[in-house]
C-alpha cells in the first residue's frame, strides 16, 4: 500500500505542475502574441503600507464612464483603436464580427468601476516617482480576449522602463 500511496502523490505533483507549466505557457504566448492596447488611466496612489509600490489601475472617463450601468458582472467588451492602440469602450460584445480598428477584451465589473485583468501595478519599493505620472496601462490581449497587464505608459505612448540599479 506504501508504495501505492507514494505513486499517488506522485501522479498528483506531476499534475499540479503540469497545469501551472501549461498556465505559465499560455501567459507567455498572450504577452509575446497578444495585441497590444494601452488604456487610458486615472491618477491613483501608488503606495500601500502593507503591500509595497503599486499603482491602482482606474480608467479614464472615456472608458469607463461610456461604460452602461447595467452591463453584466462579467464579459467583454469591443474597443476602439486609435492610431497609438488607445483603446475607447465602443460597445458590448455580441458577436465576433470586428472593424479592423477594434479588438474583444474581457472585463469584470466591480464597485468603483471595471477591471480588464490585473486591477493593479506593482513595482520596486522605492521607484514610485518613475510610475507616478503614467498615462496608459499596456495590455496584451489574446483572441480570446484575455489581457494581461505588461507595462506602464506615459502621454507620448511610450513604456516607462523601470530605473536601473
Amino acid at each position: 500500500m506504501s508504495a501505492l500511496r507514494f505513486g499517488l502523490i506522485g501522479l498528483g505533483a506531476l499534475a499540479i505542475v503540469g497545469l501551472f507549466g501549461s498556465q505559465i505557457k499560455t501567459l507567455e504566448n498572450i504577452k509575446q502574441d497578444g495585441a497590444t492596447v494601452l488604456l487610458d488611466l486615472r491618477p491613483a496612489d501608488p503606495r500601500a503600507l502593507m503591500m509595497g509600490d503599486f499603482m491602482a489601475l482606474r480608467y479614464t472617463q472615456e472608458i469607463s464612464g461610456s461604460i452602461p450601468k447595467d452591463v453584466p458582472p462579467s464579459g467583454q467588451f469591443v474597443l476602439s483603436l486609435d492610431e497609438n492602440k488607445v483603446g475607447t469602450f465602443s460597445r458590448l460584445s455580441a458577436n465576433k464580427n470586428l472593424a479592423a480598428n477594434e479588438i474583444c477584451i474581457n472585463y469584470i465589473r466591480r464597485k468603483r468601476g471595471v477591471t480588464f485583468g490585473a486591477p493593479r501595478y506593482y513595482f520596486q519599493n522605492g521607484t514610485a516617482e518613475t510610475y507616478e505620472n503614467a498615462d496608459y496601462g499596456i495590455f496584451k490581449v489574446a483572441p480570446s480576449g484575455r489581457a494581461i497587464l505588461v507595462g506602464l505608459a506615459n502621454e507620448s505612448f511610450e513604456e516607462i522602463q523601470p530605473p536601473e540599479d
